[in-house]
């Protein structure tokens, strides 16, 4: 059960996606957030599904790239939920001045 809200619709969270260089390489990148009352419910893998679908019907770019902590599991079950592919760890900044170690998971556009 979802929430109450008095709305007909709640927010559960953000996602989206966005041009960016990685490797040499003009890709994808995408990343979420989800409210708490949320969490555990399968939304954003379903939304990261759905990033899949609207950044392979742009068109632009082969590869859609997620880069989550690798302390982050949960975002980690989300790419590996949503048919992404596991390339490894990678040293990151995020935000720019604070390194993180990431994961780069990687989705083929190109193979629906």
């Amino acid at each position: 059960m979802l929430p109450q809200t008095g709305a007909a619709e709640a927010t559960a969270g953000a996602i989206g996606f966005w041009d960016r260089e990685w490797a040499g390489e003009q890709v994808y990148e995408t990343g979420w957030a989800v409210l708490p009352a949320f969490q555990g419910r399968g939304v954003a893998t379903a939304a990261a599904r759905a990033v899949a679908e609207q950044a392979r019907a742009e068109g632009l770019h082969r590869h859609l790239h997620a880069f989550p902590s690798v302390d982050h599991p949960a975002s980690n079950g989300v790419c590996r939920g949503a048919g992404f592919e596991l390339l490894g760890p990678q040293d990151f900044e995020y935000p720019p001045g604070h390194p993180i170690r990431c994961n780069d998971w990687r989705l083929d556009l190109d193979n629906p």
